[in-house]
């Protein structure tokens, strides 16, 4: 009976022997959790060097190739001069000075091709270029001077660049050079025909380029939350769907921004390019608000594809929030040319079929083009 008790007796055991038992299978746990997160960030640093990385270095479209021009053709801020400055025995003698670096990037400047052209697709096959702007953004003084070219201007194409004969309204060189005019496989053809355009014609040779379309217009200022404009008066146009916009403050969705920016009738070009400039600064106004500078990469990347431009994604987020970070709105110069410089007149234009409305210009416009881009 004794024996037969002990056998019914619980057999102690020791938990000093059982704690080493219960750490392994812990840290074999760790372990694995361990070598999981590493696998995954091995798959990600992968991932960013052979996919995401060069996806956001890669241009957004083609890049512009564009014919060498020389200088020598091209005025200078001393030859655009009236008249050359009197120095006098009291001033001392000038010194040279170190060029300034730049706030933001590599280059000391870049000159831009901006270009809003008449189109509703999700693509950029056709188009003329409506809105078309040339800015030159100034990365040592942190300033922005952009002139506006309306677009009936009259031009010449370069020999062989349009089957089309020349003249040519200026809104034209997009379309004729645009993928579904000319059958292009560059998507960025139609920036680079006008560009090599207005090189042509004006001596100013674009380094950069960025096109956008009604859509992409309407849905980037709903992006950013409307834009607010100020308007000296009230302005209507006799189109139901373009409508009425009172005097005074207000803010604008993207589709009423881009019915002031449309509205011409009962008044000037030059009246509709003035409002295309007041969007334009109220863009980069809200764009100087805090919180939104913050999200500037965020919108760049949400909207790629609905733009063209021959920068990346990364250089346009980081250009971008370093130049917001340190650009003052009053470094913003925004011109347009003077009408008492364009003639008003009628051209007969071979792609059109017929006689239509032009600006003719002359050298005159070609300096004042220039002094207002070198504008300091």
């Amino acid at each position: 009976m004794k024996n037969k008790m002990n056998d019914t007796q619980p057999i102690q055991t020791d938990l000093n022997e059982q704690a080493p038992s219960a750490n392994r299978r812990k840290n074999t746990k760790w372990q694995i959790i361990a070598l999981v997160a590493l696998g995954l960030v091995l798959i990600l640093v992968s991932a960013w060097f052979t996919w995401l990385k060069p996806f956001l270095q890669k241009p957004i479209s083609d890049p512009l190739v564009l014919p060498s021009v020389s200088t020598d053709a091209i005025p200078t801020a001393t030859e655009m001069a009236t008249e050359e400055p009197t120095l006098t025995p009291t001033l001392p003698e000038a010194t040279a000075t170190a060029t300034p670096a730049p706030v933001c990037g590599d280059a000391a400047s870049w000159t831009f091709l901006l270009a809003g052209i008449d189109y509703r697709g999700n693509d950029y096959l056709y188009g003329l270029a409506d809105v078309i702007r040339l800015a030159r953004v100034d990365f040592t003084t942190m300033t922005i001077n952009m002139v506006a070219l309306p677009r009936d201007m009259v031009v010449n194409a370069p020999d062989g660049l349009f089957k089309e004969e020349n003249p040519i309204k200026i809104n034209q060189g997009y379309l004729l050079g645009s993928p579904g005019w000319t059958g292009s496989t560059e998507s960025g053809s139609g920036a680079n025909s006008l560009a090599q355009v207005i090189q042509y014609n004006f001596g100013v040779t674009p380094d950069h380029y960025a096109v956008v379309n009604f859509n992409a217009v309407v849905n980037f200022i709903d992006g950013i939350g409307g834009v607010e404009v100020d308007l000296p008066e009230s302005v209507y146009d006799p189109d139901p769907s373009l409508g009425f916009f009172p005097s005074g403050i207000q803010t604008l969705d993207g589709e009423r921004a881009l019915d002031l920016m449309r509205i011409r009738t009962n008044y000037s070009d030059d009246f509709r390019v003035g409002n295309q400039s007041l969007i334009m600064k109220a863009i980069i106004e809200k764009f100087l608000q805090p919180e939104n500078i913050v999200k500037f990469p965020d919108l760049v990347s949400e909207f790629y594809g609905a733009f063209l431009s021959d920068l990346s994604i990364e250089q346009i987020s980081t250009l971008g929030v370093c130049f917001l970070q340190n650009f003052d709105l009053d470094n913003y110069n925004s011109t347009q040319i003077p009408e008492e410089m364009l003639l008003k007149d009628f051209e007969y234009i071979p792609s059109n079929f017929g006689s239509s409305f032009v600006y003719r210009w002359d050298q005159t416009v070609v300096d004042w083009i220039h002094q207002n881009l070198l504008s300091q």
